[in-house]
């Protein structure tokens, strides 16, 4: 899967965004908390994949407790969670970009993790 850097688009708006989050069913402002610490740990241009990139990275530091650009150990109520909870807030990226990012943009994400749930067998034999 190649990258396009024209893809790419600012993180301005949809970091301002991510600091509020508001998503349907977000029991005890999970959700909104995730985006809170996912905000500042996006860069300020992204494509699809990067935040998915970006989201997945986040989600393992919280799972792990530790910062992975840092190695400083992570303050914030979402760390030392089962692991079953850390996979729900996963299966809510969509979720979220759908929240944050223009419509096309969202779709991109959500072609992205798609393609990327499932790989098929000619993707398997290209990657060994």
């Amino acid at each position: 899967m190649t990258v396009d850097k024209s893809d790419a688009i600012s993180m301005k708006e949809a970091k301002e965004k991510l600091m509020n989050l508001e998503l349907e069913n977000d029991v005890d402002d999970i959700m909104k908390e995730f985006g809170k610490f996912l905000s500042p740990r996006l860069n300020d241009e992204l494509v699809p994949a990067g935040f998915v990139l970006g989201c997945t990275l986040a989600l393992y530091d919280l799972s792990v407790g530790i910062n992975g650009y840092t190695g400083e150990q992570i303050r914030n109520r979402l760390v030392g969670y089962p692991p079953i909870m850390y996979a729900l807030i996963r299966m809510r990226f969509m979720d979220i970009a759908y929240a944050v990012f223009p419509e096309s943009f969202a779709n991109d994400v959500r072609d992205f993790i798609e393609k990327t749930k499932n790989p098929t067998k000619e993707q398997i034999k290209k990657n060994e």
